[in-house]
C-alpha cells in the first residue's frame, strides 16, 4: 500500500529530486518523513491563525488556499494541483508562526505531508528544491497580483461571467455561494446578478446548477 503514493509522488515531483543529488539511499530516507494522506472533498486542512506543522505536496486533486472576511465572505487566494505545492505553508515554523489563510480540499486529493523541519533541510541541502520553491513564490505572487487586479478594477458581473465561462460552454454546477467566494462577494449580489441574465435570456437557473445559453460570452466584456 505504502508503495503506490510513493512512486505516484515522484511522478509528479520526481523532478525535484536528481539522481546527482539523491541516491536511492538518501531519497529512501526522505520519503520516510513523508506522510501520505488520501483527502475527501470539503475537508479542512487549516483554519486561519493555526501554526501548521507540515507542507502538503499534491499529487492528485485540489486544494484552495482562501482568506475569510469579518462578514464571512470568502475569496480564493490560489489552488494546489497536481505537482504543486503550498507556499505559504513553506514559511511555517520559521518567519509565518500563524498561518494566514484557511486551506480547505476541493476535489478528492492525494497529497504527500512532508514535516516543516524536512522543508527547511531541503532548502538549505537542495538547488533543484530552491529552484522549485522560487518558481512556486513566482507564480503564486503572478496569481495574487491578479486576483488584487480583478477585484480592484473589474466589475463584479464581468468576474462572474469570466469565471462561468472558464469552467463551461454548458452547464455548471454550482450554488450561488459558491460562486460567490470564487470572485469575493457576497451569495446576494451573485443571486441578483443571475437572476438579471436569466430574465435577459443569457442562461438558465435550477436548483445547484446554471445552463449557460447562446450569447453568455458577450457578458465577458459587457
Amino acid at each position: 500500500m505504502q508503495g503506490a503514493p510513493r512512486e505516484r509522488f515522484l511522478g509528479a515531483f520526481g523532478s525535484l529530486f536528481p539522481q546527482e543529488e539523491w541516491p536511492t539511499a538518501k531519497l529512501e530516507g526522505l520519503l520516510g518523513f513523508a506522510h501520505f494522506r488520501d483527502l475527501e472533498a470539503g475537508a479542512t486542512l487549516l483554519r486561519e491563525g493555526q501554526v501548521c506543522a507540515a507542507v502538503p505536496f499534491v499529487i492528485e486533486g485540489s486544494i484552495r488556499v482562501f482568506k475569510t472576511a469579518e462578514s464571512g465572505r470568502e475569496i480564493t487566494l490560489y489552488r494546489i494541483e497536481r505537482g504543486q505545492s503550498c507556499i505559504l505553508s513553506v514559511g511555517c515554523g520559521s518567519s509565518i508562526k500563524a498561518f494566514p489563510a484557511s486551506v480547505v480540499v476541493e476535489a478528492p486529493t492525494l497529497a504527500a505531508f512532508l514535516p516543516t523541519e524536512t522543508i527547511r533541510k531541503l532548502l538549505a541541502e537542495s538547488a533543484a528544491f530552491r529552484d522549485y520553491v522560487l518558481d512556486q513564490y513566482s507564480r503564486r505572487m503572478a496569481d495574487v497580483m491578479e486576483l488584487v487586479e480583478e477585484v480592484a478594477f473589474r466589475r463584479v458581473d464581468q468576474r462572474l461571467a469570466q469565471w462561468l465561462l472558464e469552467r463551461s460552454s454548458g452547464t455548471v454546477m454550482a450554488t450561488h455561494q459558491e460562486l460567490a467566494d470564487h470572485v469575493g462577494t457576497s451569495r446576494e449580489v451573485v443571486s441578483r446578478i443571475l437572476k438579471d441574465w436569466e430574465e435577459r435570456g443569457f442562461l438558465e437557473l435550477s436548483r445547484g446548477s446554471i445552463r449557460l445559453l447562446p450569447g453568455f460570452d458577450k457578458l465577458r466584456s459587457a
